[in-house]
């Protein structure tokens, strides 16, 4: 009697479940899809670079440039991507421009944001808040701008052509010191002599050992690029940074002793209206108590 009782009420219940899983499925899976479609959803999809992909996109795009550095990095996305992309560091959108026109635009507005890069990363390197393009510090720059204002046009602007076709001739006559023993021609190189040559001779005016200089300049970068966005966690680590201390050290004490010549030969000058230039123009400034030549060697 009870086993007749209960199967009706055991066949009643096994035909509303199959009633009842659908009415239950759909629900979720509109919910998942629009979960999905959420997650995946590209406020800059017109812009090209990697894919959302419900975050993992921006996961990945961190981890290359961590991995890789900030200019390796941007190397690879531009052949991936060309040369206007949109990225993520740090989980914000972030686009990479190599195009010499839209960096004109930006340059020539005052309303782009350029703050940019981890605090310890900077000050492990020497650039926190002494930057020109990016990171500076709002009230130092104002009062070093007017140095590289003068610096960078009238007179010196027209005398640049001239010291840079003289610095490339003179290279090239001398092009045996950048080729390798199969006959090849490292262009870098070249490129960063003829740079370093011509910074020289507009703003410094000191002999200098270029081949050495170039080599810690570049150790220069690999550290800036290599520590630019790297968490603070990693700098609580002394072993994983201390090689890029080093290389920013190296720069610094080849930097002060160039420094520490150019003052002896203004204290030596008779006539300091004919030795004037950039770094002068900033010692000068120093001596008088105008800037502090610590801050006042900014870098882009």
């Amino acid at each position: 009697m009870v086993l007749e009782m209960l199967n009706p009420m055991h066949y009643n219940i096994t035909s509303m479940v199959p009633e009842a899983m659908p009415a239950a499925t759909m629900p979720i899976l509109l919910l998942t899809g629009l979960f999905l479609l959420v997650w995946n959803y590209e406020g800059t999809s017109s812009i090209p670079g990697p894919g959302y992909c419900m975050g993992i996109g921006p996961l990945i795009s961190h981890g290359r440039f961590l991995w890789m550095g900030i200019g390796s990095a941007c190397n690879y996305y531009n052949q991936v991507y060309g040369e206007f992309m949109r990225v993520w560091i740090s989980g914000e959108e972030t686009l990479i421009i190599s195009k010499s026109s839209s960096m004109f635009h930006i340059m020539k507005h005052n309303h782009y944001s350029s703050r940019f890069g981890s605090k310890l990363g900077l000050q492990c390197i020497g650039m926190h808040e002494k930057g020109i393009i990016f990171n500076n510090n709002p009230d130092l720059w104002k009062t070093t701008r007017p140095f590289f204002m003068k610096a960078l046009s009238g007179p010196g602007l027209v005398r640049m052509v001239t010291v840079c076709a003289e610095s490339l001739k003179t290279h090239l006559d001398r092009l045996e010191e950048v080729t390798n023993e199969s006959g090849y021609v490292d262009v870098l190189t070249l490129l960063r002599r003829v740079m370093l040559d011509t910074s020289n001779m507009l703003f410094l005016r000191i002999p200098l050992d270029e081949s050495a200089i170039v080599v810690k300049i570049q150790g220069y970068f690999d550290a800036w690029q290599a520590l630019l966005i790297k968490p603070d966690i990693f700098f609580k680590i002394s072993w994983l940074y201390k090689k890029y201390e080093k290389s920013v050290k190296d720069l610094k004490d080849a930097i002060e002793v160039l420094i520490a010549e150019k003052r002896r030969r203004i204290s030596t000058e008779e006539k300091l209206e004919e030795c004037m230039d950039f770094a002068t123009e900033l010692i000068l400034a120093e001596k008088r108590g105008d800037l502090s030549w610590t801050w006042s060697c900014a870098k882009p």
